[in-house]
């Protein structure tokens, strides 16, 4: 069974339905739908000039590495500053797993454990020749910051074009073994994220889809993390 749940209202008994539905073994996939409502942009938008989708390419980190970091330097500044919304905070209060898409750490910031971030995370800088993982806190010490130790030039620690995303055996497992599967601010357009639906469907799992007013909604039927 799915539900999606957008801009319409719902009848009561729809609603205690779903409610009951989250109660048993429930796991969230997120995208970027969930942080509009903490002032971050979609993929769609620019930064500094900059498409998200050329951000998130290698053709730009590879030929361009001066604007990239500062185009970097810019999100760090503002999405770091950003704060969990009411969904977020909902669904670290109910602690239910939560796959995301998203690679803000707003997740993380709302105080949730079981967090896979597929697409990686601002907090790291990673180098492609020897797979050092260091702070993201480098890009404000030098302008195109490189690995301390074989001195290439350092990446984001997200997810470029191209890369395999992070930890989809687990996410499989996650979604494989759930009687509900919430999914909140995505489409889920993409290979290898959309197969998690796909999955939970012939699991027979329960499908909430929660395509807009994730922060109306989610406090909406996750009815143990509504007193956020």
């Amino acid at each position: 069974m799915m539900y999606e749940l957008g801009n319409r209202q719902l009848h009561i008994d729809t609603l205690n339905t779903i409610r009951k539905a989250l109660q048993v073994n429930s796991v969230a996939i997120t995208g970027a739908g969930i942080s509009v409502a903490s002032g971050l942009p979609l993929g769609t938008d620019t930064i500094q000039g900059v498409n998200l989708t050329d951000f998130f390419g290698l053709k730009l980190w590879m030929n361009h590495p001066v604007q990239a970091f500062n185009v970097f330097r810019e999100i760090l500044k503002s999405w770091r500053a950003a704060s969990p919304s009411v969904a977020h905070r909902t669904l670290s209060r109910v602690g239910w797993p939560i796959i995301t898409q998203n690679i803000d750490g707003l997740h993380r910031d709302a105080g949730s454990e079981n967090v896979i971030e597929l697409h990686g995370n601002l907090r790291e800088l990673i180098c492609r020749s020897c797979h050092t993982i260091l702070a993201s806190d480098l890009v404000w010490e030098f302008e195109v910051p490189v690995c301390p130790t074989c001195t290439k030039p350092l990446f984001p620690g997200v997810t470029l074009e191209g890369d395999p995303v992070r930890h989809i055996v687990r996410a499989v497992d996650w979604v494989s073994n759930a009687q509900c599967l919430l999914i909140v601010g995505t489409q889920l357009a993409m290979d290898p994220i959309r197969n998690l639906r796909e999955i939970a469907q012939k699991s027979g799992s329960t499908i909430i889809w929660v395509s807009e007013r994730a922060e109306e909604w989610i406090p909406e039927i996750c009815v143990d993390g509504c007193d956020v």
